[in-house]
């Protein structure tokens, strides 16, 4: 779940590199909720299926995926 990578992510020594396509597609949900600021790799569309291109960097959780994140784990 996206939820549970963005408190991993609150709590992480940043910039990250992830390379787990999972993990790289919570991070484009996250980045587009405006939740964390990213880079993502390239999307290749392989046998019907998205694949991911390389690593993801995250670069910072903003202020609102803090938020988000400390009312989600039930501190808000």
């Amino acid at each position: 779940m996206p939820m549970e990578l963005l408190g991993k992510l609150c709590c992480a020594k940043l910039p990250l590199q992830l390379d787990d396509q999972t993990d790289i597609y919570k991070c484009d949900v996250l980045r587009s909720a405006q939740l964390i600021e990213a880079e993502l790799p390239p999307v290749l569309h392989q046998r019907g299926s998205i694949v991911y291109s390389g690593q993801a960097t995250v670069m910072r959780v903003t202020a609102k995926g803090h938020s988000v994140a400390k009312q989600h784990s039930g501190g808000g």
